[in-house]
């Protein structure tokens, strides 16, 4: 049996992931792109949902001051 290896890199990727499936899952999120879907498939049909997707993460990443960058000092510093 082989064992997982987790050392500060997967221990930090994985607090990502875990930050970015939350607001995706989040009701304010998925309201802003299915709005932002409505808006784009107007102008940009093929690309809609995916740059819907893509700006209603980034807006919410930013409102929110994402903690990527802190996560990350807090993971160097020890």
């Amino acid at each position: 049996m082989v064992l997982p290896v987790r050392d500060e890199r997967h221990q930090l990727l994985n607090e990502y992931v875990q930050s970015i499936a939350g607001i995706c899952l989040s009701e304010e999120f998925i309201k802003l792109r299915r709005e932002l879907e409505e808006i784009y498939a107007a102008t940009d049909g093929e690309r809609a949902k995916t740059v819907a997707f893509q700006d209603a993460l980034y807006a919410i990443m930013a409102q929110s001051d994402f903690l990527l960058y802190e996560t990350y000092l807090r993971h160097i510093k020890g």
